[in-house]
């Protein structure tokens, strides 16, 4: 959405505090929460699966860079702009076109905040591979922050954890410590991604209620993106 500069600077304030509150927070504490909580992935690549539900992955700059190292693709092969999930069911053509104003400018183009992972035509993550009756990540190794850390994640400081089949399973000590070190060093550095997001972007005028021209666009088969990230504003073009 559109932000002003005055909205700007009170959002790169507040991401900071949030930083250096962050920066104090203890590996060990967070280890102690998951051990109670137990954990143990069983493979059954549901969070990499569309009709299980919101399977978006946000990449950091640090994951494109390392699985494009580790694939030998572009960045453009396996990202794609992140843009909220009504946009997403508009250009899918399931939800109201209005849900698109607050994201569009008067040009057509569809503003977006950061990149996330390409998925196949079913939905499911592009990396996705089936292996009998259960599945694997082809990149597994390289997998972005976000996987590596699922279901577990820290906002505003406090942990959080998402649906899993995994939860409640054993977890050893050294394991515990090892995936609350990934949640906070993924915390962290988003968090200064953030920063730099607010600190790169350029204001936009939202199309406001004449959604018609940008929706005419879409129809002739290409998508057209703005996408504000931590290195600035970048256009992007996707065939739909």
């Amino acid at each position: 959405m559109p932000v002003s500069e005055q909205y700007k600077d009170l959002l790169i304030q507040g991401t900071r505090k949030e930083l250096y509150r962050a920066l104090e927070l203890k590996v060990g504490d967070i280890a102690s929460i998951l051990r109670k909580t137990g954990f143990s992935c069983t493979q059954c690549g549901n969070c990499c699966r569309d009709h299980h539900g919101d399977n978006r992955v946000m990449l950091l700059q640090q994951d494109i860079l390392r699985i494009s190292e580790h694939t030998g693709l572009y960045a453009t092969e396996f990202s794609l702009p992140f843009i909220p999930i009504e946009v997403e069911n508009v250009l899918k053509g399931i939800s109201d076109p209005s849900d698109m104003i607050p994201f569009t400018d008067s040009k057509g183009n569809i503003h977006s905040f950061g990149w996330m992972l390409r998925r196949k035509k079913n939905g499911d993550c592009i990396f996705l591979e089936a292996v009998g009756p259960s599945f694997r990540c082809s990149i597994y190794d390289h997998r972005p922050a976000l996987c590596q850390t699922y279901p577990f994640f820290l906002e505003d400081c406090m942990l959080h954890i998402s649906d899993c089949k995994g939860l409640g399973s054993d977890i050893s000590y050294a394991g515990s410590l090892a995936l609350s070190r990934l949640v906070l060093d993924r915390y962290i550095c988003e968090l200064k991604e953030s920063i730099l997001v607010y600190q790169h972007y350029e204001h936009f005028e939202p199309l406001g209620a004449n959604v018609g021209f940008s929706l005419e666009r879409f129809k002739k088969g290409h998508v057209f993106y703005i996408v504000h990230d931590s290195e600035g504003a970048h256009r992007r073009c996707e065939r739909m």
